[in-house]
């Protein structure tokens, strides 16, 4: 099982979540991404949402339970780097403009 990776979270933050093409024959599918990624988005989008549940803090105790019962059952097809971003909500698409000694040590 390949997990969700970087490249595939930068595509979820450049489309916004969306693969409106995967449901809608009249969208062409962009070249930069792969048959089935709709899945993957859901994955993110199921951890994310979660995530921002639970910070609320509005929600019952049980049903906050729930919620990090089911991230944690979803956060294993995600690589670590990948659920750092999106538990800290951070949109990496485009990518930040890095300076001269940024780049050196990439």
């Amino acid at each position: 099982m390949n997990k969700i990776n970087l490249e595939t979270y930068k595509l979820y933050c450049k489309y916004k979540g969306q693969a409106e093409w995967e449901n809608d024959s009249r969208i062409r599918k962009p070249k930069d991404v792969y048959k089935g990624i709709s899945n993957d988005f859901h994955i993110i989008d199921t951890i994310s949402n979660n995530i921002f549940m639970i910070k609320s803090g509005l929600y019952s105790t049980e049903l906050m339970e729930g919620m990090k019962k089911e991230i944690d059952e979803l956060k294993i097809k995600l690589t670590d780097e990948v659920y750092g971003h999106v538990e800290r909500n951070e949109n990496i698409y485009p990518e930040p403009n890095k300076n001269f000694f940024q780049r050196l040590f990439k």
